[in-house]
């Protein structure tokens, strides 16, 4: 597990956007997003509680997300899936300086009185697509 777990850490840090996909009494949504991780590779956004996926991520709430590279040679796809929780955070100084050390001018743009606010994505299960190794490669890790 833990080759497959650095590659997995550094895939998701050297990528910038992520589709979320979750759910509501409409039915599915999906939405673009910029994301920053961790160690454990939770995944942080930001975004407005008024939006369809922003009402959707309740506490416990299951969703899923991608993060891909763009590319017209199918022997170049190379990506991450998941599933898993997203909540929206309360406290946020730890994610506050982690997103923005990836995305300085969210710094301007964040403001405690403003509408915006971070959610965590914790993954239970990660899929690696990587398919430089062979059509359809992919590893996959469990981490609930």
């Amino acid at each position: 597990m833990g080759p497959l777990l650095e590659r997995i850490r550094s895939y998701l840090e050297s990528h910038h956007v992520l589709t979320l996909a979750t759910a509501d009494a409409g039915g599915p949504w999906a939405a673009s997003l910029f994301y920053a991780s961790d160690e454990a590779m939770n995944l942080y956004v930001l975004s407005d509680p008024a939006t369809r996926h922003g009402r959707a991520m309740a506490p416990g709430a299951r969703v899923a997300a991608a993060v891909h590279d763009e590319t017209m040679e199918w022997t170049r796809i190379r990506g991450i899936q998941l599933w898993g929780t997203g909540e929206k955070l309360t406290a946020i100084e730890e994610v506050f300086a982690r997103y923005t050390e990836k995305f300085p001018f969210a710094r301007e743009l964040i403001r405690t009185d403003g509408p915006h606010r971070f959610y965590r994505i914790t993954p239970a299960w990660i899929r690696l697509i990587d398919n430089s190794q062979g059509l359809g490669f992919k590893e996959e890790l469990w981490l609930a």
